[in-house]
């Protein structure tokens, strides 16, 4: 018989971008350390999506009494969610990232962090950026960095924050990951700006999860406004109902780092937006090469400004500092926009989950022609 590790491994290789194998085993030591083998059989057995205790109790053979002891006490510590329906509550698994490993933040160590760099670098950063649906996307940081006002209502972030009723701040796994990096980085001076809205932050208000606090729509414009002009870009929680954001340091984000590993994919899904340069006004100061967090922009031996639109996912941080106003984002055509199909954000992973399969299926098909 497997080992039950080994076994939860496949049920999370399954969900969102998978959670690939490795000869070295990397990827199951966070599992080890966070799982008990009980947690572990329950995660496996859980069916997707949301599961009342009496439907959970059914599938895993136990009462309805014990199933609601265990699925709390797992969502307590940051191994499944729950959202209420009324008075009840319904419990979902959740992948490793966006999940597991950010509904740990407060246990992870330094060599978790170690750790997790190698599986990366081996096998996690590869999967993280494949396949079409992305965990999250890149937002414009300001709406007037966007040519003509086409900004998209649901890629509106200030305008999102605007209409919230709940708001939450929370530490970010990427930041604590770096406060183990042998020189000390900016990025880890302020830990608690991961945003959850309404549900989410309902979640890890209850749960105490990564340090929650509530905040004002005030505070969150706040922390938006300060980390654009630190040269911070958006990510949005991709959702029709979008459950929070990130604004993320160009120096430890952990989709950065995964895009950086499979450069040049993943990037046309990451954003519904694109830079344009006007050549000749620009005046080739190099601030937006400073600024951008992908490399799009960089400079030749001529010391003149080159951009590579291919690799550009529209976060505007360019389009901010530009002297010259040479810089402006446009919108793709409609065919081209990635667009979050449902209303919850762990819906749209189990997407994911889906895409994967039928893409995985295709490709062995077309190794084995």
């Amino acid at each position: 018989m497997e080992d039950v590790y080994e076994r939860l491994r496949q049920k999370l290789d399954s969900m969102t971008k998978g959670y690939p194998k490795t000869e070295k085993g990397s990827e199951l030591a966070f599992l080890k350390k966070v799982f008990t083998e009980e947690d572990a059989e329950i995660f496996i057995t859980f069916k997707r999506g949301l599961q009342t205790p009496e439907q959970a109790a059914e599938d895993m053979g136990m009462s309805v009494e014990d199933a609601k002891e265990k699925l709390e006490s797992m969502s307590n510590r940051g191994l499944m969610y729950w959202e209420r329906d009324g008075l009840e509550k319904k419990y979902r698994i959740v992948p490793f990232i966006h999940g597991i490993w950010e509904f740990n933040v407060d246990s992870i160590d330094q060599e978790d962090a170690i750790n997790m760099g190698q599986y990366y670098a081996e096998a996690y950063g590869k999967v993280l950026m494949d396949y079409h649906i992305p965990i999250a996307r890149v937002v414009p940081v300001r709406a007037d960095t966007v040519k003509d006002g086409k900004l998209l209502p649901d890629d509106d972030i200030e305008a999102i924050i605007k209409k919230q009723k709940l708001i939450v701040a929370s530490d970010c796994a990427c930041r604590k990951v770096a406060t183990f990096a042998k020189r000390h980085c900016p990025c880890t001076d302020e830990m608690n700006v991961c945003i959850a809205f309404g549900l989410m932050a309902e979640y890890l208000l209850e749960t105490k999860i990564a340090n929650p606090r509530v905040i004002t729509i005030e505070q969150a414009l706040e922390i938006l406004h300060h980390d654009e002009s630190a040269g911070l870009f958006v990510q949005m929680a991709h959702a029709k109902d979008c459950s929070g954001f990130c604004n993320c340091s160009k120096c430890h984000c952990g989709f950065l780092m995964a895009a950086k590993i499979h450069h040049g994919t993943g990037y046309e899904s990451w954003g519904n937006y694109k830079c344009a340069k006007d050549e000749e006004s620009c005046m080739d100061c190099g601030k937006c090469v400073e600024r951008c967090p992908v490399k799009a922009m960089t400079v030749n031996t001529d010391e003149k400004t080159v951009f590579n639109k291919e690799y550009c996912v529209g976060c505007g941080l360019c389009v901010t500092t530009c002297p010259t106003d040479s810089l402006i984002l446009e919108r793709k055509p409609d065919d081209q926009l990635t667009l979050p199909q449902e209303e919850k954000f762990f819906d749209n992973q189990d997407l994911m989950g889906l895409e994967k399969a039928q893409i995985d299926k295709a490709r062995l098909a077309a190794a084995k022609a």
